[in-house]
């Protein structure tokens, strides 16, 4: 039976922090808008992080990746939508 690598491996060429950025942690926003902006830097980081990995290596680290991006593209999606929703239910100043 072969042995699985573990997932702090010492083939790894990239620190831990490298290969899942915690520089963004839930936020508490008063605005959409700085909701979004939080929500697509978090997935361009991800993708910046991802870019780095080699697939044969690092496995395991590219699914939790994807897996973070997809959650976080979902979450920036529900932000949108509530942006949008709230856009149109201000009155309109003319």
């Amino acid at each position: 039976m072969r042995q699985q690598q573990s997932f702090n491996s010492h083939s790894n060429p990239l620190p831990a922090k490298e290969i899942a950025p915690a520089s963004f942690q839930p936020i508490m926003a008063d605005s959409v808008e700085v909701m979004e902006y939080y929500y697509r830097g978090k997935i361009q980081e991800l993708e910046q992080s991802l870019a780095k990995l080699n697939l044969l290596d690092n496995a395991r680290e590219i699914a939790s990746l994807c897996k973070s991006i997809v959650r976080t593209r979902e979450v920036l999606k529900n932000v949108i939508i509530k942006k949008g929703t709230q856009g149109s239910a201000q009155p309109s100043i003319k």
